[in-house]
C-alpha cells in the first residue's frame, strides 16, 4: 500500500514538473483583440449590422399584402384603438351644412328711402286739391287717387307731417312689421319658399336672429300685382288707413328692391361653424379582433383595415410591444453578422488580409437586402421576385469571386436576413437555399457563357417547382391558390433567369471589383491567337513550345489534387512571356547559334536571366492580363537559386581573393508561390526544363528527377506560403511523372530497308 502511495506521489510530482517546463502562451486574448485586422473587421461588421438592422426594422413596419391576395394565415389586431369614422363624420357635417339657417338682413338703404319719401309725402302734396297739381315724379312713385290725395291733406300741419302720420311710417319700416311680408327677388324667393321655417333667420340691429315665419312676396309678383294681399295686410298692420294702402303698396312696388336680402358671408360662416362644431364619429377597435382569416381573399376594405391597424400600432404601440421585437431582430442580425465575419475571415486569408474584400461583400449583401426591402414595400405583387433574385445574385457573385463553400454560406446569410426583413417562414428559407445551392453547384467552372445560363435555367426549374411545393404546404387549397402559386412560380423562374443574364452582363465589372479571373476570361486568354501569345510564338518559338509543355504537365497535376486546372494552364502559357524581349539569351531559343552568355560575366548573365520575370510582369500589365495570371509570372521561380551562374561566379571568385559571392545575390527576387496552382507551375516548369536536358529519359529516371526537384523546392522553402500538403505534393509528383513520361515516351526505331525488322510485342 505504501509503495502504491509513493508511486502515486511520484507521478504527481512529474506532472507538476512537466507543467512548469511547458512553454507559456505568449499572445493574450487582449493582444488578439487589439490586432489591426481584428479592429478593422469589427468596424466593418458594425457598420454592416447598423445598416441591415435599419433596413430590417423599417421593413417589418411595412404592410406587404395586397387586396385580392389569398391569405395563408389569420391575423388579428394587436391593440385597442379608436379612429375617426371619416364617412360618418362627413355625413354629419354635410347634414349640418344643409340644415344651417339662411340669414337675412333688412335692405336698410331701400327702407331709409321709403321712410324719407313716405314721411315727406303729406308735405309734398299739401294744398294740392287736384292730381294735376301733383308733380309727375310723385305720381309715378305714388299711385294717388282723389280720395288718397284728400286724406293726405289732413296729414300735415303747417307744412309738417302730423305725429300720427310719422308714427304710421315708423311702424311700416319697423323690422317686425316688415317681416310679416318680406319682399325678395325672384331667385331668393324660390329658395326661401322651400327652406324650412327654422332655417330662415332675420338679423336684427342688436345681433339677434329672429325666425322668419311669414310668407314672402316675390318682387316680380309685386310689380305685376302692387296690391298683393300680404303687402296690403302689412301696410294696414302699420296703422295706415285702407284708403292709402294702395298708394303705399304702389310706392313699395315702384322701388323694385327687396325689403330683406341674404347675408351670404354670414350664412356661409354660420354653416361652416356648425359643421366644425360637429364632433368626429369614433370607430372603436379592440385588440384581438380578426383582420383576415386564413383562406380568405383579401378585400379592399380589409386591406384598408390592415393599413389602419399598422399605422395605429406604429403610432400608439407600447415600447414593449414594438421594441422588444426590434431588439430581438437586432440580436439575430448581430449573430448573423458575427458569424459572417468570423467564417469569412478565418476561412479565406484573402478576405482577412484585405479589408476591402470584406467591405465589398458587406456592401453587396446590404444593397441586395435594400432591393428586397424597398421593392417588396413599393410593389407587393413583385415581392416573390424581390426576395429571391438578390439571394441568387449574392450566391453567384460570391461563387465567381471565391468558391462554393463561401457562396452557399453567404447565400444562407442573405436568405436569413431577407426572411427576417420580409417576415417569411422557414419553408421559404429552405426553398431559397435549395435554389441557390442548385445554381452554385452548376458553377464549378465558368468557361463559357453557357455555364451561367445553364446554372440560372436549372435554378429557375428548381425554384419554380419548389414554389409550387411550398404553396401546397402554406396555402389552403382553394381555387384562388392555384392562380397565386402560378404567378409566384413564374416570378421565381424569371428571377433566376434574369439574374443569370445580369451577372453575365456585368461579369467584367465583377472581375475587376473583386480582383478575380473567371473561367470565361481564362478561356479567352488560352486562345493562341491572343496578341501576346502570337508575339511569343514569333519572337521566342522555343519558349512558346516550352510553355505549352509546362501547361500540359501543370494541368494534369492540378487535376490530380482538384485545383483550378484552367487557371494553371493559362498561367503556364504566360509565365515566360518576358523572355521574348531577349529570346536569344535563353537556351530553348538559341538553336545552333552562339551562346550569348559566353561574352558576359555571371553577374550580367544573372541580370538578363532574372530580368525576364520583371519584363514579363510589365508586358502582362501593358496587355491587361489579370492579376492572378501575373502571380504565375512573378512566382514561377520563387526565390530559387540561379545555380548555373552562381557556380560560375564562385569559380571566378576562387581566382580572386577580394571577390566574395553571396548566394542571396543569385536568387530570384520572388515572391514565393501563394497558391497551390502557382506551386504546381513552379515544379512543372523546372521538371520540364530538366527533362528536356536529359540525354536518356527512362521512366525511372524521370520519376527520380521529379522527386529530387520537388524535395529540393520543398527544402528550399518555396512551398512555405501556399497551403500545399504533403499528400497533395505526392499526388502532384505522380501526375507530373505520368505526363512527362507521356510527352517523352520511347519510340520504336525503324530499320533500314535492307535490314529485317525485329518483331515488336503488342502492347494492347
Amino acid at each position: 500500500m505504501a509503495k502504491a502511495g509513493k508511486n502515486k506521489s511520484g507521478h504527481g510530482q512529474r506532472r507538476q514538473e512537466l507543467r512548469r517546463n511547458l512553454p507559456k502562451p505568449t499572445a493574450t486574448f487582449r493582444a488578439a483583440l487589439l490586432r489591426p485586422e481584428f479592429l478593422r473587421s469589427c468596424v466593418i461588421i458594425f457598420a454592416f449590422l447598423v445598416l441591415t438592422s435599419m433596413l430590417v426594422i423599417w421593413s417589418t413596419d411595412q404592410v406587404r399584402i395586397r387586396d385580392g391576395q389569398l391569405m395563408g394565415e389569420t391575423r388579428v389586431k394587436r391593440l385597442d384603438y379608436r379612429v375617426i369614422d371619416q364617412v360618418a363624420t362627413e355625413n354629419r357635417r354635410e347634414e349640418a351644412l344643409r340644415s344651417s339657417p339662411r340669414i337675412y338682413q333688412l335692405n336698410r338703404n331701400a327702407m331709409s328711402r321709403l321712410q324719407s319719401e313716405l314721411t315727406g309725402l303729406p308735405t309734398a302734396v299739401a294744398g294740392r286739391t287736384t292730381l294735376d297739381e301733383v308733380a309727375d315724379e310723385i305720381r309715378t312713385k305714388f299711385p294717388l287717387d282723389d280720395s288718397a290725395l284728400k286724406l293726405l291733406q289732413t296729414m300735415s300741419i303747417e307744412g309738417e307731417p302730423t305725429p300720427q302720420w310719422t308714427s304710421w311710417v315708423q311702424q311700416l319700416v319697423n323690422p317686425v312689421v316688415l317681416s310679416r311680408a318680406p319682399i325678395l327677388d325672384e331667385e331668393e324667393f324660390q329658395i326661401y319658399a322651400i327652406t324650412p321655417v327654422p332655417n330662415r333667420m332675420l338679423l336684427q340691429e342688436d345681433g339677434r336672429r329672429d325666425i322668419l315665419r311669414a310668407e314672402a312676396v316675390s318682387l316680380q309678383t309685386l310689380e305685376e300685382q302692387p296690391g298683393d294681399r300680404l303687402v296690403m295686410d302689412m301696410i294696414l298692420s302699420a296703422g295706415f288707413p285702407a284708403t292709402l294702402a294702395s298708394t303705399i303698396s304702389g310706392r313699395i312696388a315702384s322701388e323694385g328692391l327687396p325689403t330683406i336680402t341674404l347675408d351670404g358671408e354670414l350664412t356661409e360662416a354660420t354653416a361652416l361653424q356648425r359643421a366644425a362644431d360637429i364632433e368626429p364619429v369614433l370607430d372603436e377597435h379592440q385588440k384581438g379582433q380578426v383582420l383576415y382569416r386564413r383562406g380568405e381573399v383579401l378585400t379592399p376594405a380589409q386591406y384598408e383595415d390592415v393599413l389602419l391597424e399598422n399605422q395605429q400600432f406604429i403610432a400608439l404601440g407600447s415600447f414593449t410591444d414594438r421594441w422588444l421585437a426590434r431588439l430581438g431582430l437586432i440580436g439575430l442580425l448581430a449573430g448573423l453578422a458575427i458569424f459572417f465575419a468570423a467564417y469569412a475571415t478565418t476561412s479565406w486569408s484573402r478576405i482577412a488580409r484585405n479589408p476591402l474584400r470584406l467591405i465589398a461583400l458587406s456592401a453587396v449583401m446590404t444593397v441586395m437586402l435594400s432591393i428586397s426591402v424597398f421593392v417588396s414595400a413599393e410593389a407587393v405583387v413583385f415581392m416573390w421576385a424581390a426576395a429571391i433574385a438578390p439571394i441568387l445574385f449574392v450566391s453567384m457573385v460570391v461563387r465567381l469571386a471565391y468558391d462554393q463553400r463561401l457562396a452557399i454560406f453567404l447565400g444562407g446569410v442573405q436568405a436569413a436576413m431577407t426572411a427576417l426583413a420580409l417576415e417569411l417562414g422557414i419553408g421559404w428559407f429552405v426553398l431559397t437555399m435549395i435554389g441557390s445551392g442548385a445554381v452554385i453547384a452548376q458553377l464549378r467552372e465558368v468557361r463559357d457563357r453557357h455555364s451561367l445560363l445553364h446554372a440560372s435555367v436549372l435554378g429557375a426549374i428548381v425554384l419554380g417547382v419548389g414554389t409550387i411545393v411550398l404553396g401546397l404546404v402554406e396555402l389552403p387549397m382553394v381555387p384562388a391558390a392555384w392562380t397565386q402559386l402560378f404567378v409566384q412560380a413564374v416570378l421565381a423562374v424569371a428571377s433566376s433567369i434574369g439574374v443569370g443574364f445580369l451577372v453575365l452582363g456585368i461579369l467584367p465589372s465583377i472581375e475587376r471589383g473583386f480582383g478575380i479571373t473567371t473561367g470565361m476570361t481564362l478561356a479567352e486568354l488560352r486562345d493562341p491567337r491572343r496578341p501576346l501569345l502570337q508575339q511569343l510564338q514569333q519572337r521566342a518559338p522555343g519558349t512558346y513550345n516550352h510553355s505549352l509543355q509546362v501547361a500540359n504537365i501543370a494541368e494534369a497535376a492540378a487535376d490530380a489534387i482538384g485545383a483550378d486546372s484552367l487557371l494553371v494552364y493559362v498561367g503556364a502559357l504566360y509565365h515566360d512571356i518576358g523572355k521574348m524581349n531577349k529570346p536569344e539569351y535563353f537556351i530553348e531559343n538559341r538553336g545552333e547559334g552562339p551562346n550569348k552568355h559566353e561574352n558576359l560575366s555571371p553577374a550580367m548573365s544573372l541580370l538578363v536571366i532574372i530580368g525576364h520575370v520583371k519584363d514579363g510582369i510589365e508586358l502582362a500589365r501593358e496587355y491587361n492580363i489579370p492579376r492572378q495570371i501575373i502571380h504565375f509570372i512573378e512566382a514561377h521561380h520563387g526565390t530559387t537559386l540561379v545555380e548555373y551562374f552562381y557556380h560560375a561566379a564562385r569559380q571566378q571568385a576562387e581566382d580572386d581573393e577580394n571577390v566574395t559571392v553571396e548566394e542571396i545575390e543569385y536568387r530570384y527576387p520572388g515572391p514565393k508561390p501563394h497558391t497551390k496552382e502557382a506551386a504546381i507551375l513552379m515544379l512543372s516548369d523546372c521538371v520540364e526544363s530538366a527533362a528536356r536536358a536529359m540525354t536518356e529519359r527512362k521512366p525511372s529516371q524521370i520519376e527520380q528527377l521529379v522527386r529530387d526537384l520537388a524535395l529540393k523546392r520543398l527544402m528550399d522553402g518555396q512551398f512555405d506560403e501556399c497551403n500545399l500538403t504533403f499528400n497533395e505534393l505526392a499526388q502532384i509528383q505522380a501526375a507530373i511523372v505520368s505526363r512527362v513520361n507521356a510527352i517523352y515516351h520511347g519510340r520504336v526505331s525503324y530499320p533500314d530497308e535492307d535490314e529485317q525488322p525485329e518483331p515488336v510485342a503488342s502492347t494492347a
